[in-house]
């Protein structure tokens, strides 16, 4: 099912890898209340970054899983932290502790009616999650965050979005690359489409992004 999601906030590129997919998919970094006291907003989108780096540009799985816990530790309901924690843990070789997280993702998508995000954790939990939407999704964050080719980025993302149109982590990180590609007038409609479906969900810090990148000049 899944194969990962985030988001962040602020910025010209560096707000662009805010929320790095997931939005895999993605992928979306929602600030759900947790019972202990909450940080900043800020400080859950630095560790979520944090983690994303190390993810997906780094490939470091230990040091996202220890990310993505801190934020959980603070706002255990944390749509993206609980969807990277999950994708991390596969990535470390630990299907099983991924398992629940999984399960609790899908209990989230589906009570936010994300269905991309639903499908892609129940996969995860067929034991499926190597699907060709999840490679290209991969693919095309390797190449915008890892090797700066934004080119090859918005042919993977595009790709996605032609089988799956709705696919958030999709919609975000192609209007990310059409960005990074100087090609704002196209990211335009999907920072639109990205708020659109950020303020559905309540994802707070995704909607922000995609505002601060709808105010800014062509």
């Amino acid at each position: 099912m899944l194969k990962a999601r985030a988001v962040d906030r602020h910025g010209s590129r560096r707000s662009s890898r805010k929320l790095a997919l997931a939005l895999m998919v993605p992928l979306l970094v929602g600030p759900w209340a947790g019972c202990s006291p909450k940080p900043a907003a800020d400080d859950d989108a630095t560790t979520m970054q944090a983690g994303l780096d190390a993810l997906y540009a780094r490939h470091g799985s230990g040091v996202a899983v220890a990310a993505f816990r801190r934020v959980l530790e603070h706002s255990p309901n944390h749509y993206g932290a609980t969807f990277q924690l999950a994708a991390a843990l596969e990535a470390a070789g630990r299907p099983d502790e991924a398992r629940p997280l999984w399960e609790k993702m899908l209990a989230m998508a589906e009570s936010h009616d994300d269905q991309p995000t639903a499908a892609t954790a129940r996969a995860h939990l067929a034991g499926d999650g190597g699907g060709s939407e999840a490679a290209t999704m991969q693919a095309g964050l390797d190449a915008l965050y890892a090797r700066h080719g934004s080119a090859e980025a918005i042919a993977q993302f595009r790709k996605v979005l032609a089988r799956n149109p709705t696919h958030y982590g999709a919609t975000f990180q192609l209007a990310s690359a059409l960005d990074a590609a100087d090609k704002r007038a196209e990211a335009r409609p999907l920072w639109e489409k990205t708020l659109q479906m950020a303020e559905a969900t309540q994802d707070t810090a995704t909607a922000d992004t995609a505002r601060v990148r709808l105010q800014a000049k062509p």
